[in-house]
């Protein structure tokens, strides 16, 4: 079983990250604050009930790093993914921006779920998709990475070398 919600297109998502940048006065920052963001955003998104929390390893399920509960309004974060994050790891800097895109998408945006008993959701109605994406058009924007090697992008950016490539032949297939 698989979940769908509204749909958003890479153009809209990439358009709604250079949103935040400029809100923030980081439209031309290559290395987004992804922490500083986090640590703002129950005020940037208006809502006093919204936090996040480190957690001990054991507290998520095996392979899960981090995860928003919409019911808590919380994104629960392991402590090693944390620190990570804020030693400058990729991985670690692009999973806490994933969740910070459930946030904005899931629960702000008031989005509604449904079951997909087919598994025939399109990729642009799928909320892990949706959060991916919004993950890497936040920390490796397209109009400021133009003409840039993937390890310039990895290392600018503060992302995997993984990533830096995914967003590059993305970015070459809209150009």
């Amino acid at each position: 079983m698989r979940f769908a919600c509204e749909p958003l297109s890479r153009r809209q998502i990439r358009d709604y990250t250079r949103h935040i940048r400029e809100y923030l006065n980081l439209g031309s920052t290559l290395w987004f604050p992804i922490l500083r963001f986090l640590e703002a955003m129950p005020s940037l998104i208006r809502d006093d009930e919204f936090c996040f929390e480190c957690v001990e390893e054991d507290a998520l399920p095996l392979g899960v790093h981090a995860q928003y509960d919409m019911d808590a309004n919380v994104i629960q974060i392991k402590e090693s993914v944390y620190l990570g994050a804020s030693n400058g790891n990729g991985r670690d800097r692009m999973t806490v921006a994933h969740e910070c895109g459930h946030v904005l998408f899931l629960r702000h945006s008031k989005l509604k779920l449904t079951r997909s008993f087919d598994n025939n959701v399109p990729t642009y109605c799928d909320p892990e998709w949706q959060a991916k994406c919004f993950a890497g058009e936040l920390l490796i924007p397209a109009d400021l990475v133009s003409g840039m090697s993937a390890s310039e992008i990895a290392s600018k950016c503060g992302v995997s070398l993984q990533a830096a490539e995914y967003q590059l032949k993305i970015n070459s297939r809209s150009a």
